[in-house]
């Protein structure tokens, strides 16, 4: 188009590192915060290098993403990176208000009692949702992030690393929050919910469940601020274990059959295959659901929240043959199955392919 003559690029290379694929892409952000992505390469995680999101080999890790942007004749100088695993805490507490003190100070002052960790060993974010009254008294509804200093070092390393600018690390939680805070299109399956009964709930407060390989992250955003945040250690490698040591198959057929079935329910003529699949996929979500179930209990009760409207689902684990459809008879309230596309103001170079998409959201969302 013409017009992009006039809109001011911001060109990166994006890099999520995940437990099983290392997502490298390679996005320019516009003056109009539209999104366009210029190219991106997907490649398996280098063997016992990364764990619950700590980099144990940053050399291997570099290698990889070095010959991605290689390959992929990646151009951008800048460059971010998403951290992820079980080694980030986060946390909302409530703060009394001190008179005359400023909220800064009194936040700052409070954490040590809350988080149970050495503060001088961790890199300590937090943001204050709101202030309310309890009792009389009035408090601070904090979000707080602590993360190891050691192992968001590893990841500064690999940005410096590539002798492009380093911008920023970030988490899952920042980026997903990041990514929703822009419109998106559920028309399609707008329709379908509109023919079926469920609960309608008031306001715009909704869950982004992140279905990876290795974890579950359950967001809760209201008024598209991210409120609460919880990670689950079960992921759809997970399942994929189970269904290789029952039947005795390699992980990539595991995976496979996993993709194939989901949650589709066998009948008297489905193979052994079908049927074990079934029932190992279906009683790993059941268990993973009431985990779920628990984050939104103690969201409503603990924390605070608001009563979910909707529920979207992201991640390649969302990707599951019949989960849309059991989450939506869980929670009664609708679920959306998301990807890049369905996002305003998100377009990509024609020739790239299109299939694995879903698998971007997070290394798209550390862009804004």
């Amino acid at each position: 188009m013409l017009l992009d003559l006039f809109l001011r690029r911001t060109s990166m290379v994006c890099i999520d590192v995940g437990y099983r694929n290392i997502k490298v892409v390679e996005v320019s952000v516009r003056k109009n915060n539209s999104i366009f992505i210029e190219n991106y390469g997907i490649v398996p995680t280098p063997t016992d290098c990364i764990k619950n999101g700590a980099i144990y080999d940053v050399d291997k890790v570099l290698k990889v993403v070095k010959t991605v942007v290689r390959e992929q004749r990646m151009r951008a100088k800048n460059a971010k990176i998403i951290m992820s695993g079980t080694n980030i805490i986060t946390r909302i507490y409530m703060i009394d208000k001190v008179p005359n003190e400023s909220d800064n100070f009194t936040v700052k002052n409070s954490i040590p009692k809350f988080l149970p960790i050495d503060v001088d060993n961790y890199r300590v974010d937090y943001k204050i949702l709101q202030t309310i009254k309890e009792n009389q008294k009035e408090k601070y509804k904090v979000f707080i992030t602590a993360v190891p200093k050691n192992i968001l070092q590893s990841y500064v390393d690999v940005l410096q690393g590539l002798d492009l600018k380093p911008l920023a690390v970030d988490i899952p939680a920042n980026s997903t929050a990041k990514f929703f805070n822009r419109d998106i299109q559920t028309r399609d399956m707008d329709d379908y919910y509109s023919k079926r009964k469920f609960k309608k709930v008031e306001g715009d407060t909704f869950a982004v469940l992140d279905f990876g390989s290795e974890t579950t992250i359950v967001n809760f955003l209201k008024d598209k601020i991210l409120e609460f945040n919880k990670v689950i250690l079960s992921g759809s490698s997970n399942m994929d274990e189970h269904i290789s040591r029952e039947l005795s198959l390699p992980l990539e057929e595991a995976e496979r059959l996993k993709k194939l079935y989901g949650m589709t329910m066998p009948n008297s003529l489905s193979k052994r295959d079908h049927v074990v699949t079934y029932g190992k996929v279906s009683g790993f979500i059941e268990r993973l659901t009431r985990q779920i179930v628990k984050c939104f209990e103690f969201y409503l009760e603990r924390c605070y929240g608001s009563p979910i409207s909707k529920i979207f689902i992201i991640g390649g684990g969302s990707q599951l043959n019949g989960l849309n459809q059991y989450l939506f008879s869980t929670f009664n309230v609708p679920v959306y199955p998301v990807g890049l596309l369905n996002m305003k103001g998100v377009d990509l170079k024609k020739s790239l392919d299109r299939d694995k998409l879903n698998y971007l959201i997070n290394s798209v969302g550390i862009s804004l």
